[in-house]
């Protein structure tokens, strides 16, 4: 089935008077938050499981980094915000390097299935560099009811069909990219080369703020997501 294409616009102003008041609902549920640097010891079958894949700058610099181009990396508060509808986060800080992670992934997703985690359960939410692991991820467990999010994360060669070691991926696939990023585009043309994908989702945002809009914890970006993971949830 051909992929679905949302186009989504929202003035600045009101974009900040929408951060100001979910930001504060999500506060109130802080109880119930569940953020983690790895697998927890022990794995809840009856829990909904999200690996947050960060971006290649806090390999460089740690959580709190700040990019010249973009702004801080809110990697706290992104966690923290993924978790507020009480999904366990697990976001792992990796070490600099190539991407060797992407085993890492399929590993942690193989994990709590092995522990009785329902696929549907889980959701693997990557960015940037972390995404593109996340695509590679997806070839290798090719498991076709496992949540897979693109934040930014087709880069041009995966786009244009140079690199297709994404091709050929089974999953639950959400892309997401703003019009204005020249690092990470909307992942489109790879589900029109992957038809074996059920209804893979293109959301295309027009904020003009690039590859930062995932740097900042936005609800522009991250109550859409939620709502997408939610759906494909039990």
């Amino acid at each position: 089935m051909k992929h679905l294409l949302r186009h989504r616009h929202i003035s600045v102003r009101h974009l900040a008077a929408v951060a100001a008041l979910t930001l504060s609902a999500l506060a109130g549920t802080a109880a119930a938050q569940t953020v983690l640097r790895g697998l927890p010891d022990h794995i809840n079958p009856s829990a909904r499981y999200i690996i947050y894949v960060h971006g290649r700058i806090i390999e460089h610099e740690g959580p709190k980094a700040v990019s010249e181009r973009f702004g801080p990396y809110e990697f706290a508060e992104i966690t923290e915000g993924l978790s507020a509808r009480g999904h366990v986060v697990i976001a792992e800080l990796r070490d600099p390097g190539g991407l060797d992670y992407v085993g890492t992934i399929v590993g942690h997703v193989q994990a709590l299935q092995d522990a009785g985690v329902p696929e549907e359960s889980i959701t693997v939410v990557g960015f940037s560099k972390g995404g593109y692991m996340t695509l590679r991820a997806a070839r290798q467990l090719n498991e076709p009811d496992v949540n897979y999010a693109i934040l930014a994360g087709c880069i041009a060669e995966a786009v244009s069909g140079e690199d297709l070691s994404g091709d050929g991926l089974e999953g639950r696939v959400l892309s997401m990219a703003d019009t204005a990023d020249d690092l990470g585009f909307p992942c489109s043309p790879l589900f029109d080369r992957n038809p074996q994908l059920d209804s893979p989702l293109s959301m295309v945002f027009h904020e003009g703020s690039g590859h930062g809009l995932f740097y900042a914890a936005d609800p522009l970006w991250m109550r859409p997501l939620l709502d997408w993971i939610d759906a494909g949830s039990p």
